[in-house]
């Protein structure tokens, strides 16, 4: 048996949530469970993190993003981005401290929120609820969401912000009729426009971090995510980003982001790596013959370039929670991953109902670490 160590892995905590409303308040309690959900699949980032400076947005991505996958993958993807650009050896990772207007841009423009970076709507007062549904459905809210990302310096001082633009795929569209009742319909987004409009939002947004006085001269990253639609058990992914240095006042070039995720089991994941789908489901049937009193179900990931796997994560679901079940476990599966994954770098989560129970970390080509929460 291949040996196998268990160390203290550094957590990184980030906000995450669902809902889509961003006048709704997030109590303290739901907020500290979303971040300790959101946190499982950061470790692998190895970024330091000032956990003392919350997000001056705090609690937004949980009223405009519907989607748990996607807010998992706006922040961990916004981050693994940044690592071109501000390296986790030289930088610490801080919640966004500078875009606090960033819930009015996200309205439409009006009279009433000259800021809004969605497309302005001329509703006139004769207008009945199909003209005003038609209307929205023409203009649709393309921009959901602004994520921002500080890293700072070992004495705490700015080096660097990350920017990410979540536009949607689906506009899910109300309108309220004279007697009070809901209507709904929804407006598909093409790519051609959401890279369009992305672009548009993200000139505006470079414009009015640069008018910020702590802002205008620090280098920026600034990059368009494409959002699932409402329910997808997958995320999406962020398709273009470009980056400023601190003498840029605009964007001079877009560059296309080459990372994609594709889940296993899943068809998509099949047709990309039937090879790792097989593997993913062979690791699952042996683990789950030594374990036959439990039910365990393997949910994979895997990030590739191209058609190049760069990293695996690996949801591991299941009831045990008993202490000496999880370390045979650990010790069941830690050499496993090795034999079945010997060059690509693994990052498996043991979750049970109780929340997340073991992390077993393997770098490319070598032995795994392993942490019992």
């Amino acid at each position: 048996m291949k040996k196998w160590m268990i160390v203290s892995l550094s957590l990184l905590i980030v906000v995450g949530g669902c809902s889509n409303k961003p006048q709704e308040v997030i109590d303290d309690e739901t907020l500290e469970v979303q971040n300790s959900a959101a946190g499982d699949a950061r470790e692998y980032l190895n970024y330091k993190m000032n956990k003392e400076k919350k997000s001056v947005n705090r609690g937004l991505i949980t009223m405009m993003i519907n989607n748990r996958s996607d807010m998992d993958e706006i922040e961990t993807g916004l981050m693994s981005l940044s690592t071109e650009h501000f390296s986790p050896e030289k930088y610490v990772y801080q919640e966004g401290q500078y875009l606090s207007k960033a819930s009015k841009w996200l309205g439409r423009k009006s009279d009433s929120n000259k800021s809004g970076l969605n497309p302005e709507l001329n509703i006139s007062s004769d207008m009945d609820w199909e003209q005003q549904m038609e209307l929205e459905k023409k203009n649709p809210m393309y921009l959901a969401y602004i994520h921002e990302q500080n890293y700072v310096d070992s004495e705490g001082k700015l080096q660097g912000i990350s920017i990410g633009l979540a536009m949607n795929t689906v506009d899910y569209i109300r309108v309220e009729d004279d007697k009070k009742l809901m209507h709904f319909d929804e407006a598909k987004i093409d790519d051609k426009m959401i890279k369009e409009y992305g672009e548009k939002v993200a000139n505006s947004v470079v414009s009015r971090v640069r008018g910020m006085k702590e802002l205008k001269d620090v280098p920026v990253m600034i990059s368009i995510y494409k959002l699932q639609p409402l329910n997808s058990v997958v995320s999406g992914n962020y398709i273009s980003t470009a980056y400023l240095d601190d003498n840029d006042k605009r964007i001079k070039k877009w560059e296309d982001v080459s990372d994609k995720y594709f889940y296993f089991p899943s068809d998509d994941g099949e047709e990309k790596d039937r090879d790792l789908y097989n593997r993913i489901r062979d690791l699952e049937d042996y683990v789950s013959k030594f374990f036959s009193h439990q039910d365990i179900e393997f949910v994979g990931k895997g990030l590739y370039q191209k058609d190049t796997l760069n990293k695996l994560v690996i949801d591991v679901h299941t009831g045990m929670v008993k202490e000496t079940e999880l370390i045979g476990f650990a010790q069941a599966i830690g050499p496993e991953i090795v034999d079945y994954f010997p060059h690509t770098p693994v990052y498996l989560y043991v979750k049970t109902p109780k929340g997340l129970k073991a992390t077993i970390v393997k770098e490319e080509d070598q032995e795994p670490f392993v942490q019992i929460h």
